[in-house]
């Protein structure tokens, strides 16, 4: 529900600059909104995803919506706003697999597993024990296929992205663990925020008063509901949606 391209306007769909597309979903609602509320131009530049956090250090980009979570790493090069999505940690796998009914990391040992490279999941991967960690790959739809074709056993991805991929993909299913048998995580990589640039407090500011306004007013939940209409999708109801404060969760 975060972002798709697509060929014209409908659904509330914005043109991407340079190009004859338009891009839907979650995060434009989330950029309009800001925009919006302080009388701005709205300009969406298409960005590789290894090139999100750069473009906003180099000043190409003012910020980037695109629900990147708020690490450690990430922080040493741009701030955050406050969260304004907690998306979860779940495994994706065959349903015909001895791993569709996992009930901890450990059931995974021995087993060939990757996630999405330069992202906040591939790191987990060392946490299973005895892994076959496999080399991260730059597109969610790869890492689905490869579950598919048996090449992996399991990716670690976001809630939302697995339901999506499993919706697309009917053979594949995921797995979700209690406290205490997934990934040792830190809420905070798990929450969206906005990255911007280093010391901009002022955007920071304004970029969190309107992500308050969009939680408080409904607008927040709207924009859920506009954007997964139809789809399989359901946000983690144990932290979303973030509370105004920044903490991530109800």
């Amino acid at each position: 529900p975060f972002g798709w391209t697509q060929d014209d306007d409908s659904n509330g769909a914005w043109p991407i600059d340079g190009t004859d597309q338009y891009v839907c979903g979650y995060d434009v609602q989330v950029a309009r909104k800001i925009c919006d509320t302080y009388g701005w131009n709205l300009k969406i530049i298409k960005t590789d995803w290894d090139g999100l956090i750069p473009g906003v250090v180099s000043g190409k980009l003012d910020c980037c919506i695109s629900t990147l979570g708020v690490t450690e790493e990430r922080l040493q090069s741009v701030d955050f706003s406050d969260y304004y999505w907690n998306n979860g940690c779940v495994m994706v796998v065959r349903k015909d697999s001895k791993y569709a009914n996992a009930t901890s990391i450990q059931d995974f040992a021995g087993a060939k597993v990757t996630s999405q490279a330069v992202s906040i999941w591939l790191p987990l991967v060392k946490q299973i024990p005895d892994v076959q960690e496999q080399p991260g790959l730059g597109e969610m739809s790869e890492l689905f296929v490869g579950v598919s074709s048996g090449k992996l056993d399991a990716i670690i991805t976001g809630l939302s992205e697995a339901q999506s991929g499993c919706m697309s993909n009917p053979d594949l299913t995921y797995v979700t663990f209690e406290d205490g048998k997934g990934f040792d995580v830190e809420l905070s990589s798990l929450c969206a925020g906005i990255p911007i640039a280093k010391g901009n407090t002022e955007l920071k500011n304004k970029i969190n008063n309107a992500i308050t306004d969009m939680i408080q007013d409904g607008s927040w939940q709207r924009a859920i509901s506009d954007n997964t209409r139809g789809v399989a999708y359901t946000p983690n109801a144990k932290y979303n949606p973030p509370v105004p404060n920044g903490k991530g969760n109800k």
